[in-house]
């Protein structure tokens, strides 16, 4: 879009005048003259290319003229942008890792498979988006997991690939790691990650963080750790920080995938156990929700609620760039012109040169 300074566009009212420079320039003059009676030998001469383009001279003239005046009220090139700008969620993404996990109740392309390769396929398609869900690519991630000691396997993060790669390498907690649960232990570190926001580098300012938000999924109850869940819960609350829980996997006796003597893999059932009560009020506590999952169908559309309830808030700001076109270089359809003023100079310096060589008169 082209406009003109509105403080100088007065001057182009100047352009008006320009009748009465062309009736000047081109009108002849008073020159000296050669009397003489007749002037039919003289018009018997024919006429040269510099008699017949002499007219040169005054549109030279005027288009130096012209072009300076449009210079002087600044003709503006406006280039419309649009700048996007995303209020951000921080999500904590808690994932149980305690032996329980590899408990065999969940089923993908009709094979039965563990708890936790459930997990990490519905958590990796809550982040980087899938059919029914559009992804996070706008917010911070962060992934602790934990069986009796809580671990940060990714820091809050926009790298999501890098966060799902570690997620994917996540494997049950062994016998020496310890396949307890530590609910409250988990919460308190993603708490504590979430807290720690204003001290990062790439987070210009708290306000581009729209809420904070910890996504807690375990399958069994609270049976290790140094804070006790429902105090963890109160630590939240007090930051304003939202839990949703996730309660997986049926409960009694199921069947687990372990190892026997001789490391090799067999099946064994056991019996498990989900404190659904103390999940609620985890959730409640904090202002999120509670939700089980029995199967992966219910997993995926668990995530996919939480997905529609944690939106990111995008903003859409439209501005105009504006380019001097008497002095800046302009770009049309992806060739740069030049300034304006390059112009009126060189139509008079092509003037001034033409009018004392090819166009000279005598005085």
């Amino acid at each position: 879009m082209f406009l003109f300074e509105h403080t100088s566009a007065w001057f182009l009212l100047l352009l008006l005048i320009l009748p009465l420079l062309w009736w000047r320039w081109a009108r002849p003059g008073s020159r000296a003259v050669i009397g003489c009676s007749s002037t039919k030998i003289a018009a018997r001469v024919p006429r040269n290319w510099i008699v017949r383009t002499r007219w040169i001279i005054p549109v030279l003239r005027t288009i130096a003229v012209v072009t300076l005046i449009i210079c002087v009220a600044r003709p503006l090139r406006a280039d419309h942008q649009t700048k996007i700008q995303a209020d951000a969620v921080a999500i904590e993404m808690v994932v149980d890792r305690s032996g329980s996990m590899n408990a065999l109740d969940f089923v993908e392309n009709e094979q039965n498979i563990t708890r936790l390769e459930a997990v990490k396929t519905v958590v990796a398609d809550f982040i980087l988006g899938v059919d029914t869900m559009e992804g996070r690519s706008n917010d911070l991630v962060g992934l602790i997991t934990f069986a009796s000691f809580p671990d940060s396997d990714c820091p809050m993060t926009f790298d999501h690939d890098h966060l799902v790669h570690r997620l994917k390498d996540v494997t049950v907690a062994t016998e020496s790691e310890g396949p307890y649960t530590a609910i409250g232990d988990a919460i308190a570190l993603a708490v504590a990650r979430l807290t720690s926001l204003q001290d990062r580098a790439d987070i210009r300012s708290e306000d581009e963080v729209k809420s904070r938000v910890i996504i807690l999924l375990t399958d069994g109850e609270e049976n290790t750790g140094d804070i006790d869940a429902m105090k963890a819960a109160e630590i939240a609350a007090a930051f304003n920080i939202r839990i949703y829980t996730i309660g997986a996997g049926t409960t009694g006796i199921v069947p687990v995938l372990g190892e026997d003597a001789f490391g090799r893999q067999v099946v064994q059932r056991m019996e498990s156990k989900l404190d659904e009560k103390t999940l609620k009020a985890v959730a409640d506590q904090t202002g999120g929700q509670y939700f089980r999952a029995r199967d992966t169908e219910s997993l995926q559309e668990i995530y996919a609620r939480i997905n529609e309830l944690e939106k990111s808030k995008i903003i859409e700001r439209q501005y105009e760039q504006f380019a001097d076109m008497s002095v800046d270089a302009v770009r049309l359809g992806g060739i740069s012109f030049p300034p304006l003023l390059i112009i009126p100079l060189l139509a008079l310096l092509l003037e001034l040169g033409l009018a004392h060589t090819a166009y000279r008169r005598l005085p």
